[in-house]
């Protein structure tokens, strides 16, 4: 597991401490309740003006582009899991979490995710769907329901999850 920071001001290091004192644990805990690992993940921790670039440049690595979004999420969240090269990229925005609960239970969703992208078939459709949102190649619109559907059940299962962030409160 790689931690670095992304454009993150002083203030937030906090934020950004409590990401690397408690990731090990989010990621264990994840693995254990899925019963699935995590994989390699890189997390990248930003603040909220810098999140979105965060994600594309994350998105972008992950297809080999250096064009823009045509299709885009809003980017709005705590966090934000894509794939990468060797596992997956995590973006968390520890100056919208606040407080340790918050980042806590930011990244074991994001974890989640994590789990979810080694899953047979999940990263092929997910870096399709990449490719839809850049403009590479478009999907078939069977194939962008499916993803859709998809993410909607990865995102209820993941939001499951975050209650095990209390196993962390007492974690220094």
């Amino acid at each position: 597991m790689q931690i670095t920071a992304y454009k993150l001001d002083a203030r937030y290091q906090p934020g950004l401490a409590r990401v690397e004192a408690v990731a090990d644990n989010c990621a264990g805990i994840a693995s254990r309740e899925l019963r699935e690992g995590t994989g390699h993940v890189e997390i990248r921790v930003t603040n909220r003006r810098h999140f979105a670039e965060a994600v594309v440049a994350a998105e972008q690595q992950a297809i080999g582009t250096t064009g823009r979004p045509v299709l885009s999420d809003s980017y709005d969240n705590w966090g934000f899991t894509t794939v990468s090269a060797r596992g997956a990229v995590m973006v968390i925005d520890v100056e919208s979490c606040r407080g340790s609960r918050e980042i806590d239970r930011t990244l074991i969703h994001e974890f989640v995710h994590a789990a979810q992208l080694r899953r047979p078939g999940v990263r092929d459709l997910h870096i399709a769907g990449l490719h839809n949102n850049y403009g590479i190649h478009q999907m078939a619109r069977r194939d962008a329901k499916r993803l859709n559907r998809q993410i909607a059940a990865h995102e209820r299962e993941a939001a499951r999850y975050e209650r095990y962030a209390r196993q962390l409160r007492d974690f220094h």
